[in-house]
């Protein structure tokens, strides 16, 4: 079975009952986000801007040559949201780790946008754009994920998933192992309906 991104796969778990069945199926006949997604040229715009030590003008270079009319919508509440939080005190980039976090027959893509150093502690950090809010429960899952498959590799670090357009940032030290155990069996029911599918 192919790798899955940790956001599909978060995605999976947070759905209840048939469309389990649908988002796999999308997954196999390749109509996942790699393909729809609507934020990666603001993800990637802002993940440059750091990795090249760029000013935060890049980000309004950005909006001004976007021509698609939804993003000319929907794009500017997410820099503002991102200027906001740059705003909230001094922050230094460094490379995050990414790896690939084996949980049955599955293999998940832990891919951190960001890598922050924020009051001295650095930060492994996944950017949410959605507009729909963000949720306790995809938060919990985000971050069990992010410590579990690079907690070896950002020893003394803090994992967080920041909500963009609303500059906050959410963290927590410890994974919930009963959430491990919910993850597991949803690794597993996806390997069963990937297979059967």
């Amino acid at each position: 079975m192919e790798k899955i991104s940790l956001t599909y796969f978060v995605d999976f778990v947070l759905k209840a009952g048939t469309p389990k069945l649908t988002g796999v199926r999308e997954f196999k006949e390749r109509k996942d986000e790699l393909l729809t997604d609507f934020y990666r040229q603001v993800r990637e715009t802002i993940v440059d801007m750091h990795r090249s030590g760029k000013p935060t003008s890049v980000l309004d270079a950005f909006l001004a040559v976007q021509h698609d009319e939804r993003r000319r919508r929907i794009y500017p509440s997410v820099v503002n949201g991102y200027r906001k939080f740059l705003a909230s005190g001094k922050m230094t980039w460094f490379e995050p780790p990414v790896a690939t976090y084996r949980l049955g027959d599955l293999e998940i893509n832990v891919n951190p946008e960001l890598g922050l150093v924020i009051d001295g502690t650095p930060h492994v950090i996944k950017m949410y754009f959605r507009g729909e809010p963000l949720s306790s429960k995809r938060v919990s899952v985000v971050l069990n994920l992010l410590m579990n498959g690079l907690a070896e590799s950002t020893p003394g670090g803090a994992f967080a998933v920041l909500d963009v357009r609303n500059a906050k940032i959410h963290s927590f030290k410890v994974p919930n192992p009963r959430l491990n155990l919910l993850l597991r069996g949803e690794a597993a029911s996806f390997a069963t309906i990937y297979t059967g599918l």
